[in-house]
């Protein structure tokens, strides 16, 4: 099994630091280039590896730690998200609800990872 978070704000840090300290890989990936992040993994753990976005998009389960409204831009990245798990640490705060379809944010989230379990 294999693990990326998209995303490397705070909750990022935050997971990736709990899966440093369970001694677990994880890929971290960001729109920032990944000589970007490397100081940053670095601190947090030798289980903390940079790869660009595309490879993190490769792992079976992909954490999205991302402002919400770009979970689109990277459900766009794969052509098919079959057999992966995509959890979803977005916030939707500020999204009205008439923008969301009457759906729960992750539900919402869902409809763009087709195949995906969500």
């Amino acid at each position: 099994m294999s693990y990326a978070i998209v995303g490397f704000g705070k909750i990022s840090e935050a997971l990736a630091h709990a899966f440093a300290r369970k001694n677990i890989d994880v890929i971290v990936a960001s729109r920032r280039p990944a000589e970007a992040l490397a100081p940053q993994a670095r601190a947090i753990g030798p289980t903390i590896v940079v790869k660009s976005l595309r490879d993190a998009l490769e792992a079976d389960t992909v954490i999205l730690a991302i402002p919400f409204g770009e979970h689109r831009e990277v459900a766009k990245a794969l052509s098919s998200w079959k057999g992966k798990t995509i959890v979803d640490a977005t916030n939707a705060f500020g999204v009205l609800p008439e923008e969301l379809d009457a759906l729960l944010s992750s539900a919402f989230v869902a409809k763009s990872f087709t195949g995906a379990k969500v």
